[in-house]
Order: C-alpha cells, then sequence, then structure tokens
C-alpha cells in the first residue's frame, strides 16, 4: 500500500495540496488529487493541509498489534520529539504507557542519534574533501535522490538514528526480535522499505497512530513488562529533534553563523540550498538539514493544539529535568560493531518537457494568448501559468484548474444567458432600489441601465409587490400584471435571496399570448352565433318546407276524396269527363 493515498470521496477538487506541496508530486485527473510516488518526498505536507482530511497515510498499528498478539518480543524506538507530544515528565513515563500496550520494552531513538553523531563527528574529523549532507532526515534525503542527484556523493553515507537504534537493538536481542518505531515523521514509513536498509525497523507508527492507541488502551493493555537487561539512556541526543541538534549531539562547538558548517530547517530553504550547491554558489563542511520547519517537533504527525515554540520549551525542559553527565568514550563504545553505513541511488523520473510552441497552445486553450495574461496568481497550486501548462503537458494538471480563466468562462456564460434571455430580469436591493437589469428589462420597461442603476424600483415600475416581499421574506409566484403605458401584460415573478436581503424579479411578457387568447375567445364567440345563426335558418326552412308539405298533401286528399266519390255513385251515365253525344244515324 502506497505511504499516502487519497479518499476520492474526501477530495474536493480545491487544489490546496498541489499549491502546498514543494514539489507538486500531487497529480490531478478528473478534478480528484493523487500521490505520484515516484514526484513524492514523503513531507506530509499535503496530508496536514487537506482540509477535507482527503490524504490518508499508511496505517501500521495492525501490523504492530499482531506482532505482539502472536507472541513476538517487540520492543518499541521512539523518537526524541515524544516530550513535545505526550504529557510526560521522564523516559519512565513514556516507557510504561508503551508496555501497557503489550511492548516487550521501549528505548528512546536518540540512543542511535548518538551512535550516528558520532561517525559525523569521525568524518568531519577526517575531512573529506567535499561538502557533506546530513541523512538523518529522510525527507531531505529524498529530495538529493530524486530533484539533485547530482548532489548524491555529498550525502553523508551514514543511516539515520532511526536505522543505527534499530541495529543497535537487534544486535543486543537477537534479529528475531520486532523493532516498532514510533515518531512525527510520514516519511520514516518510506524509509524503513529502502532497500538499502530494509528488514532493520519492522514497522513505523506515527504519533497519531499511537494516540490512537493510547485511546483505547483499556482494551489492549496486556500487562507490563520491565525493560530488557541491556537497555540505554541516552547522554545527549533529546537535542536531536531541534534544528542544530546534530551539531550539538556530534560535540561539534559551531556558532550557527558559521561559514563553514550550516543549519536549514524547511523544504523551501532546504531547496534553495541544494540548488545553490548544485551551482557552486556556496561551500562549508557540512549541511545540517530538516525538511521541518522548527525541526522534527514540527513533523506533520505531532498533535496539534500547541505552537511550535510551546512544544519547543516543552522539549528543552524535559532534556534539562533528564540531564546526564556526557560520556563520549561510552557512546563510542556502544558503537562498536554496528554497521552504521548505507547507499544511496538516483530516483530520477523522467518527466516529458514541452516545447515553447506546445506551451502556447496550452496556454492560448485556456485564454492566454499574451504574456500578459498570464496572470501567475498561483490559484491553480503552480507558480506560474508556464509551469501549470508544463504540468498540462505532463499529465499533471487539468486545463479547468486555472481558476481565474473558469470563473470569467462562467461569468461570460452566465451573462450570455441572462443578456439573451427573452424574459426581463431585475435585482433590486432591501432599500427597493434597482442593482442590476438586463436588455430585455431595459427593451421591456423602455429605460436604460445607466438610467435607474441605484435608483428607486418605483421609477419604472409598481413597487408595492417588492415590499411585500422583502417583508414577508417570501416569493411571489407569477402575478399577472397590466403595464398600459408600455401596452404589456406580464407575469411577475420575485425571488427573495435572504443571504443578502436582495429580490430578483423576472417579469415575462404574455402580450402576445394573451392577445392571441383574446382574438381566440372572440373567434369562439362569433363561431357560436354564425352557428346559432345556421341553425335558426334551418329551423325556419324546415318550419317552411312543412307548410308547404302540409298545403299539398290537403289538396291531394280533397282530389281523392272527390275522385272516389265519382267512382261510387256517377259513372253509368256520363264519364268522368261529362257526357257521349250520340251521332244520327
Amino acid at each position: 500500500m502506497d505511504v499516502i493515498s487519497v479518499s476520492r470521496a474526501n477530495c474536493k477538487n480545491c487544489y490546496r495540496c498541489v499549491r502546498h506541496c514543494p514539489v507538486k508530486a500531487i497529480k490531478i485527473t478528473g478534478g480528484q488529487a493523487e500521490v505520484v510516488e515516484s514526484r513524492c518526498l514523503y513531507c506530509g505536507r499535503c496530508v496536514t493541509e487537506c482540509p477535507q482530511k482527503a490524504k490518508k497515510v499508511r496505517n501500521d498499528l495492525e501490523a504492530v498489534k499482531g506482532f505482539i498478539q502472536a507472541g513476538k518480543r517487540v520492543i518499541a524506538s521512539i523518537a526524541p520529539s515524544y516530550p513535545a507530544a505526550f504529557d510526560v515528565d521522564s523516559p519512565g513515563e513514556m516507557f510504561d504507557i508503551l508496555k501497557s500496550l503489550g511492548f516487550s520494552g521501549a528505548e528512546e531513538t536518540a540512543v542511535g542519534a548518538e551512535l550516528v553523531s558520532m561517525e559525523y563527528r569521525r568524518m568531519i574529523k577526517e575531512g573529506q574533501g567535499h561538502p557533506i549532507i546530513t541523512t538523518a532526515c529522510p525527507v531531505v534525503k529524498n529530495l538529493v535522490e530524486k530533484y539533485h542527484p547530482g548532489l548524491i556523493g555529498y550525502l553523508a553515507p551514514v543511516v539515520s538514528p532511526m536505522v543505527a537504534h534499530a541495529r543497535s537493538l537487534k544486535q543486543r536481542y537477537g534479529r528475531d526480535i520486532k523493532v516498532v518505531f514510533i515518531g512525527p515523521c510520514i516519511a520514516k514509513k518510506a524509509e524503513a522499505q529502502d532497500k538499502s536498509v530494509s528488514g532493520e525497523v519492522d514497522a513505523v507508527l506515527t504519533f497519531g497512530e499511537l494516540i490512537e492507541w493510547i485511546e483505547k488502551k483499556s482494551d489492549e493493555i496486556l500487562g507490563k513488562s520491565e525493560n530488557p537487561e541491556g537497555s540505554r539512556e541516552p547522554f545527549i541526543a533529546r537535542n536531536y529533534p531541534l534544528p542544530g541538534g546534530l551539531m550539538k549531539t556530534s560535540s561539534i562547538d559551531e556558532d550557527l553563523l558559521s561559514r563553514e558548517f550550516v543549519v536549514v530547517d524547511g523544504i523551501e530553504d532546504c531547496l534553495e540550498l541544494l540548488t545553490a550547491l548544485e551551482k557552486g554558489k556556496v561551500s562549508g563542511k557540512l549541511f545540517e538539514m530538516l525538511a521541518c520547519r522548527g525541526g522534527c517537533i514540527a513533523g506533520p504527525s505531532m498533535p496539534p493544539g500547541k505552537s511550535l515554540y510551546e512544544r519547543r520549551q516543552r522539549l528543552l525542559a524535559f532534556i534539562d529535568n533528564n540531564r546526564r553527565q556526557v560520556d563520549l568514550k561510552k557512546i563510542e563504545a556502544d558503537a562498536i560493531g554496528i554497521d552504521l553505513g548505507r547507499s544511496f541511488e538516483p530516483k530520477i523520473f523522467k518527466a516529458p518537457t514541452p516545447s515553447e510552441a506546445q506551451i502556447r497552445e496550452i496556454l492560448s486553450s485556456i485564454g492566454k494568448t499574451t504574456p500578459e495574461e498570464e496572470l501567475n496568481c498561483g490559484a491553480c497550486g503552480y507558480p506560474s501559468c508556464r509551469k501549470k501548462a508544463e504540468a498540462v503537458y505532463q499529465g499533471m494538471a487539468e486545463l479547468d484548474m486555472c481558476i481565474p480563466y473558469m470563473r470569467s468562462r462562467a461569468e461570460s456564460l452566465a451573462n450570455l444567458i441572462i443578456d439573451h434571455t427573452p424574459n426581463a430580469i431585475l435585482l433590486v436591493d432591501g432599500n427597493l432600489n434597482v442593482m442590476e437589469m438586463n436588455r430585455a428589462a431595459e427593451k421591456m420597461l423602455g429605460v436604460k441601465k445607466e438610467q435607474v442603476q441605484g435608483r428607486p424600483i418605483s421609477t419604472v415600475m409598481d413597487d408595492r409587490d417588492f415590499a411585500w416581499v422583502l417583508a414577508n421574506k417570501n416569493n411571489l409566484q407569477e402575478k399577472k400584471v397590466n403595464y398600459p403605458r408600455n401596452s404589456l401584460i406580464t407575469l411577475l415573478t420575485l425571488c427573495y435571496i435572504g443571504v443578502e436581503n436582495l429580490v430578483l424579479a423576472i417579469i415575462q411578457d404574455i402580450t402576445e399570448q394573451e392577445k392571441q387568447k383574446y382574438e381566440l375567445a372572440r373567434v369562439r364567440e362569433e363561431t357560436l352565433e354564425k352557428a346559432q345563426e345556421v341553425i335558426n335558418k334551418q329551423m325556419r326552412v324546415a318550419q317552411e318546407i312543412a307548410g308547404l308539405l302540409g298545403e299539398t298533401t290537403a289538396e291531394s286528399k280533397m282530389l281523392l276524396l272527390r275522385l272516389m266519390e265519382l267512382v261510387k255513385g256517377g259513372g253509368e251515365s256520363e264519364g268522368i269527363h261529362g257526357s257521349v253525344r250520340k251521332e244520327p244515324q
């Protein structure tokens, strides 16, 4: 598992981690941050700076509990910065806490720091012919291997106090013991896996993980035991977490303003010094470098709540109250037989370099066609627009990370929508004064924005509905309002914006719809009248036809009756058409 991972559910696309990462080892993909291991120093900046706690450090707590529950002999090596993190007044108090959790024993890592410091003292005394960069801080070691590989020859070939102490413990108690380092440094988790020193430290816990364990210790107590015979206590190395602590522990009595011995704390200052060393701009014998400004007491896993100066004061008070007479011969004797050497190797990652034309193309795609348009605001996390363009080319950043560009684009699109909507939009403040209006409002109300901006809304329309909305802090939905002066019929919607005490008015012109409705009603009425007229006319025709049919039927009836009478009574002497005259013989 990676030392630092990202919870995608918590990452909110704020780029804060990118801004604070000193080497830009954060990749943004789909708006989500991702730690690129090949570039990462494990300084923990992204962890401490993430406002959403989206950066997660690999938790080794279960592994350590597993060692203990399996019956392994587990010894804790606790970093000398612990007095600044825990409310203890003596090493014994801290050791009792650790033993209550199941550790077989505990020692201060400062024991290993004294062994390492003696090696530095020897190197300075013998002279190396080149500057020596201290390697107690794993972040500084990573910085040189990954970003300044030309200076690897300057790295002191000496293990860190953590590794030195682990080797000391395993020399004294056997290789089968489990050594667990506990400290404020996230980079120690990665250092323990470095192939040059792997197998010495079996697990690394941060102070945060230890605090989490202590808070649940009522369920975890497995009994106490005495520190194993042969355990050691440091003489002077409790100063190690502070800037200059290595020099002091090495008994190198030099002024901090010395040209030969330089103390640097803070990644930015370390980067600046390494760059100067690479260019041959500075020289010296020893460069004590710590990535955390203020030293290890400012490590990323120190518990919050105390300032750097409070922690420093607590540590110094602890040192004064638990001081021992320095015995350099004893320290040198303890170092006999312990291998304090290690090697380093370049860990260069290959990032493609864009051409000038490619950079200009990327910049142009986000509206930066001239150098004047390159704001270099750093909102995306990169120090300049060009650096961000390089990151885009390398796949480390996305185009839409440019916040000014995206804001400008969003505002432009919003203005485009507002300016081209057919509805009138007005913004009125709590004093019923016009703040904004769009083009449709100007056209609908027959005024220019400049004429009414800052003036009462009553100068262009009735303000009573606006006053009602402000007084009741409620919305008004689609009220029909006539404007005879402008020959308009509208639907008025008023939205109350509580945070700013504003009223947003949306006025829809429904004049044409109303005219169409009126015309449709008129046509309908005329159609009904015409239909009634046709019906009436048809009725008259039907009545006339019926009258004519009645008369014809009556006449036919009379004729038929007469015919019947004639047929019945008078057919013998006369024909129907009269008598028949006889001609003479």
